[in-house]
């Protein structure tokens, strides 16, 4: 099944990172960046009225007149990644929102996270949607599925990795108590619900983010787990980690 990502900085990332997995790439107008991504890749670009970019990138897509036709995004292995000895990892329980997925792939990345974690079920998928939200960096962070998060960070446990849920819990330290020099396994969880109690169960503390206004509930989801990144890359480069 054909998966279609759209916007001139996803496209551009996917060429260079996935160019195999792209058949082709439709254009309003031709675009400097994205034409030399292509010809260095040897993909076909073919130009497509803005009504048939629409209709292909879906209502209400901003495509900036570019979309690509590839294959299905390629999850990672999280048996890989673990034995990749990643220092950091991002984990969402049930997390449904793809911009919230993208937004925290974009932070993952930048904050210096080694790979995403997502359940199959439940949670959103690496769609145009969600790619768009990462500005590309879906096509640079492993992001891998798991069929049972909780078993997941159990096996991150087993690796060496301190599982960290970050939530209002009755145990909750605050942020900065967490120790960026460990091995780290971030949870975060659903908007709304947070993190499922089976999941919680799977953590060894939780570290909650202070508020002074309390009218508003809490933090969206993607802008806590950049808060808890930040933190940690904080400290890391304050240790010269």
């Amino acid at each position: 099944m054909a998966r279609v990502v759209y916007g001139v900085g996803p496209v551009s990332e996917l060429l260079e990172r996935r160019p195999r997995s792209v058949a082709v790439v439709y254009v309003h107008k031709p675009d400097a960046r994205v034409a030399a991504a292509a010809a260095r890749r040897g993909v076909d670009v073919q130009v497509r009225s803005r009504a048939e970019l629409d209709a292909l990138a879906g209502p209400g897509a901003r495509h900036q007149g570019v979309v690509a036709l590839a294959g299905e995004f390629a999850y990672a292995d999280f048996d890989d990644v673990l034995a990749a000895q990643p220092s950091l990892i991002v984990a969402l329980d049930s997390v449904q929102d793809p911009h919230n997925l993208g937004a925290i792939v974009r932070s993952a990345y930048l904050l210096g996270a080694d790979a995403v974690v997502v359940p199959k079920d439940r949670a959103a998928r690496v769609t145009a949607v969600a790619t768009k939200a990462s500005a590309g960096a879906t096509e640079h962070m492993p992001i891998a599925r798991v069929t049972n998060l909780a078993r997941a960070l159990a096996d991150a446990k087993r690796a060496g990795m301190w599982v960290v849920g970050v939530a209002s819990h009755p145990d909750a330290q605050p942020l900065s108590a967490i120790d960026a020099t460990d091995r780290l396994c971030l949870v975060v969880g659903a908007e709304g619900s947070g993190i499922r109690p089976l999941v919680q169960r799977a953590c060894d503390r939780f570290v909650e983010i202070p508020m002074a206004g309390a009218a508003v509930g809490s933090f969206n989801v993607s802008v806590a787990a950049a808060i808890a990144l930040y933190e940690v890359a904080r400290q890391r480069v304050a240790r010269g980690a």
